[in-house]
């Protein structure tokens, strides 16, 4: 029964650490603290959260030092954007399409929902491992291995459905944001076009960030209907917006990248302002 009881106790493990106060999993990361960055992001971020009817005095901005392409709310009202997504995202567009999905979630208070789904399959897994036990105490220990199997996965299977269903819908949002604010949704497509390399990957090199939100083909699918249908699919980045955002990742990068690398992505050559910034 040891034996068994370690194979499905992981699972339980991962349900547990879900059903943790998200903000008190925040806390564990490494953060970083730049008036210029954090106002840039905040005027990408005002017009969305107007657009969603909250207070954007309400939201607050964090920066995460962290290379991977990635941003999450938690806490309430806090964005959690990583540097690594702000350094790699190729123009201003398809970082505010990034911000626009995560507005989603605020305006649709999916955390406190997420926190009721982590409960209830927490108490489903819970429910499996006492069943699982008291047949195995039983002699049937097979059966009882059949039973916490079957609970642990249909759990998960629950949530992550459901995690997904949110995740559409905070596509929606972000569209529809993005129309009433006149901003396109081509840098979100964008965006999620190179998520779609991560998978190709193999499952075991996967990011876990697809474990919970829809395939990336289908998320193209709907904003490629979104965007045939916009009025502002061609409508042109603000320039304003563009210079803050190249100014924005030549700091991050001079500030995060050793200088004989910062000085090969932004040579002597290169007379622009954000380069000769980041120089």
């Amino acid at each position: 029964m040891k034996n068994r009881i370690a194979r499905i106790f992981p699972i339980f493990v991962f349900l547990t650490f879900l059903a943790l106060p998200p903000l008190a999993k925040a806390k564990g990361l490494l953060f970083i603290r730049d008036a210029e960055v954090e106002s840039t992001i905040r005027a990408f971020t005002r017009p969305l959260l107007v657009a969603a009817g909250l207070n954007p005095e309400s939201v607050k901005i964090h920066l995460v030092k962290d290379n991977s392409l990635n941003a999450f709310v938690a806490g309430g009202q806090n964005i959690f954007i990583h540097t690594g997504l702000i350094a790699k995202t190729r123009d201003a567009g398809a970082l505010i399409g990034v911000i626009a999905h995560e507005t989603g979630h605020i305006s649709a208070g999916h955390l406190v929902r997420s926190r009721d789904a982590i409960e209830g399959a927490t108490r489903q897994s819970i429910l499996g491992i006492i069943l699982g036990g008291a047949a195995t105490l039983s002699g049937r220990g097979d059966v009882g291995a059949a039973i916490v199997r079957g609970t642990q996965m249909s759990s998960l299977r629950n949530f992550f459905q459901f995690s997904r269903t949110q995740e559409a819908a905070a596509d929606r949002s972000a569209a529809r944001f993005l129309d009433k604010t006149g901003q396109s949704a081509r840098g979100l497509h964008q965006f999620l076009e190179a998520l779609l390399d991560q998978e190709l990957l193999s499952r075991r090199h996967q990011d876990p960030y697809f474990q919970t939100h829809p395939m990336t083909g289908n998320r193209l699918n709907f904003l490629d209907q979104h965007m045939a249908r916009s009025r502002y699919t061609e409508t042109p980045l603000s320039p304003l917006f563009e210079r803050l955002h190249r100014r924005m990742k030549a700091k991050l990068n001079a500030f995060l990248l050793p200088p004989r690398q910062t000085l090969r992505k932004y040579p002597p050559a290169d007379k622009s302002v954000a380069a000769r910034y980041a120089r």
